[in-house]
């Protein structure tokens, strides 16, 4: 039987909605707003209220951390922390996703992920008097590494708390290298894999455990020089796993936040922190071509680009709305180097493949 006009369109409707879809999402995992990792253990009366614990913990703990991500160190250190109550934690939360979770009747353990409303969190510390940098700067990939002669148990778990820290949502999105990287800081072995991952800067995280004290040279290299970006250390309160896992996740985020203040330092000095939204026309005349504005977009989110939404899709193009971070010619310039066209005409914004 012949399908309608209708029937064909929904089809279509359908298709360009799904072929979004994967990107919407990869862009989400990279909101800023997002704080994943989040680990909790609450213990209650019965499993509702061990979880609704967890919950309300997962809350404090991912505005914590995301005060710190967004706020300049000499500012918290002036002001002291950002104060909010439980109520308006839940006015700023959006979403809790659940990486992992375990429970018993009266205890919740949870690995969550936290989303935060960007204009409520915003406007909650601008009201305390904190200045906001959410720019971000192009991802760097991390190559935890051990010392020769670690045990491979250590290994593994150097490398576990890297790729479970949540630390792809920062300002500098953190990509974390397969473990086929090892060896000295050299970019001659790293740069294949930073191409698979779009990085143009490896950062090894050299681990070393003697006694009670973990330590981690850092040392960053890329195509044009190598960086010495000295140690982080740690002290393990223990002997047991879970003692080691809170040290080696000590390190990881010490050397993530030597990053971030790094570039916040930077932003805050240059035009890179302003912030916009803009609603733009996709325009295309195939799938293919809607696949890669697509991907176009999903890549600027690792830089300039948050908050993406599809407005609206139809036969011959989409509206979608998305926050950048800078002004519209480094935005249209970011876009144009991942092959997409950003112009103002009779429609207002357009978005059009290259060269078509």
């Amino acid at each position: 039987m012949k399908a309608s006009p209708w029937a064909a369109f929904t089809a279509l409707f359908l298709a360009a909605l799904c072929a979004f879809a994967p990107g919407l999402a990869s862009a989400q995992a990279r909101d800023v707003y997002a704080v994943s990792g989040v680990y909790v253990d609450e213990t209650a009366a019965n499993a509702a209220a061990a979880q609704q614990a967890g919950f309300a913990a997962a809350y404090r703990l991912g505005f914590e951390r995301l005060v710190r991500r967004l706020t300049q160190p000499a500012e918290i250190a002036a002001r002291g922390a950002p104060a909010a109550d439980a109520q308006a934690l839940e006015r700023m939360v959006l979403s809790v996703d659940v990486e992992e979770e375990r429970r018993s009747a009266t205890r919740y353990i949870g690995r969550l992920t936290v989303r935060f409303n960007p204009e409520l969190v915003r406007a909650h510390l601008s009201q305390q008097g904190f200045s906001i940098v959410d720019a971000r700067a192009a991802a760097v990939m991390v190559a935890p590494v051990s010392v020769a002669g670690a045990p491979e148990e250590t290994a593994a778990l150097w490398r576990e708390v890297w790729t479970r820290g949540g630390f792809g949502n920062e300002l500098v999105p953190v990509e974390v290298a397969p473990a086929e990287l090892q060896g000295a800081p050299a970019w001659d072995a790293a740069a294949p894999f930073a191409q698979q991952s779009g990085t143009t800067t490896a950062l090894f995280a050299i681990l070393r455990v003697q006694g009670a004290t973990a330590t981690a040279q850092l040392v960053e290299v890329n195509a044009n020089a190598r960086r010495d970006r000295g140690e982080v250390a740690a002290r393990i309160q223990g002997s047991d796993d879970a003692a080691l896992r809170a040290a080696l996740a000590s390190l990881a985020d010490q050397a993530s936040t030597q990053l971030q203040n790094e570039w916040k330092a930077r932003a805050v000095t240059s035009s890179s922190a302003q912030r916009g939204r803009i609603s733009a026309s996709a325009l295309y005349s195939d799938q293919r071509q809607w696949e890669r504005i697509k991907q176009a977009l999903e890549a600027a989110a690792q830089t300039l680009v948050s908050e993406i939404r599809i407005e609206a899709v139809g036969r011959d193009g989409a509206l979608v709305s998305f926050s950048f971070t800078g002004d519209e010619g480094q935005l249209a310039a970011e876009l144009g180097r991942r092959g997409v066209r950003l112009e103002n005409g009779a429609m207002g914004p357009t978005l059009r493949v290259a060269g078509r």
